[in-house]
């Protein structure tokens, strides 16, 4: 059910997935039939999953470890002089260009944008500076529960065991492992450095953790009494995923936000004004409500019309620019101030909300959870009833049973609260 969630976003997270085994495919071709093919495909789609996010470069390990294996009887010379080895490792940076074309018409643009991002990622949310080998290992309940993590490892562990004591270089099966082994091992390796860690950086390495427990299966299927005890594991771990992944929708389905745009559209006569939180629903892309948005974040943005429903979208005001001054390098904040566009916190005041006058004030929680001091004095004096609004309408999200999982869904915890203005 872990990757049931991630299906609800347009992320780069499940297309990653999709290239990085396709490159693991052709990698492990490469060990039966090491001609130029597989070896260009290889590293042709190890650039492409590397174009789609950066992190999909780790499945590049493969195709080497895999040349290693079919060339481990020849010399060193031979080894790294191979015309099948580097036409793998040139079609990789070929495949990043088709997939990344504003590289080479940009390129100073896109090195600024790699070089902040890969200074930036790993403490985004202000963490201390150190790894987090454990915090990305332990990601790996919220992907495939904790049964399932169980099961997984420990079949690994014994496939691991199998392959030390076959010894057996040539067998399809020891190949597999040692090759998906290599780049989850990377993989967490490299993630693990990070001192934040989130599931979705963890996710794609988890396919390659199921495919280390191939010799451990194969073990199972010559087996009779070895295939009845994974039958017996697998059923209730089978029926226990489908009801997470059944849940993970009704999780999504009971959003409750989703009741909120209801509400709106029942209670907000024609006409109305609402402020709007940055998180909130954007209320105008409702069936039948007609209303219009505007952005007061903008410098240059139109006022609200006479006689029409508007929706005030006030900006979000994260207080990285801030964060950031305080835990990265002095050359990180000119970009920090460009991209992370900290908006004008005066609109975060009594005054301002008076000049505004909305009719109703639509607040999620994510709003009001930041660093500004401002922006939370703001939202405190809304809900303690310091301004002219009353609560109509509060709603959050249900809290999740201790035995399901993921525990976790990005975006999707929070507390939806409308306010419409006293008479």
């Amino acid at each position: 059910s872990g990757f049931i969630a991630y299906a609800h976003f347009l992320t780069a997270d499940s297309p990653l997935l999709f290239w990085m085994l396709a490159a693991f495919w052709f990698a492990q071709q490469i060990t039966f039939a090491p001609n130029a093919w597989n070896y260009g495909i290889a590293g042709f789609l190890t650039g492409i999953a590397t174009a789609t996010k950066y992190n999909g470069l780790a499945v590049g390990i493969a195709l080497v470890v895999a040349h290693l294996f079919v060339t481990r009887h020849e010399s060193v010379r031979r080894i790294i002089l191979s015309r099948q080895l580097w036409i793998g490792l040139v079609m990789a940076p070929v495949g990043f260009i088709l997939g990344c074309p504003t590289a080479l018409y940009e390129p100073r643009k896109f090195w600024h944008d790699f070089i902040y991002n890969y200074t930036v990622t790993p403490r985004y949310g202000g963490q201390p500076d150190r790894t987090a080998y454990l915090a990305a290992l332990g990601r790996i309940r919220e992907i495939v529960g904790i049964p399932g993590a169980v099961l997984i490892i420990t079949l690994a562990i014994l496939s691991c065991l199998r392959i030390l004591r076959r010894r057996d270089l040539s067998n399809a099966a020891t190949r597999g492992y040692i090759l998906s082994g290599a780049v989850f091992l990377l993989y967490i390796s490299k993630m693990g450095a990070f001192p934040r860690t989130v599931t979705r950086f963890v996710l794609p390495a988890i396919p390659f953790l199921i495919l280390m427990i191939g010799p451990a299966l194969q073990t199972v299927e010559r087996r009779n009494w070895c295939r009845r005890c994974v039958i017996a594991l697998l059923a209730p771990l089978l029926i226990y995923n489908c009801i997470c992944s059944y849940l993970v929708g009704k999780r999504f389905n009971d959003d409750p936000r989703l009741t909120a745009q209801l509400w709106m559209s029942k209670n907000v006569p024609h006409g109305s004004i609402i402020e709007s939180s940055s998180s909130s629903p954007h209320w105008s892309k409702l069936p039948n409500f007609d209303a219009r948005e505007v952005n007061l974040g903008l410098a240059h943005r139109r006022g609200a019309s006479e006689g029409e429903t508007t929706d005030l979208r006030l900006p979000h005001v994260s207080g990285h620019v801030e964060l950031f001054r305080k835990i990265l390098p002095e050359w990180v904040q000119p970009y920090a101030v460009e991209k992370e566009k900290n908006p004008d916190e005066g609109l975060f005041t009594a005054a301002a909300l008076q000049k505004r006058d909305p009719d109703y004030i639509s607040v999620y929680s994510w709003n009001y959870q930041v660093p500004s001091q401002t922006v939370r004095r703001y939202y405190g004096d809304l809900f303690a009833g310091k301004f002219p609004y009353a609560i109509v309408f509060d709603a959050e999200t249900a809290r999740v049973p201790a035995w399901i999982y993921p525990r976790t869904i990005d975006f999707l915890a929070g507390r939806i609260t409308i306010f419409h203005r006293k008479n």
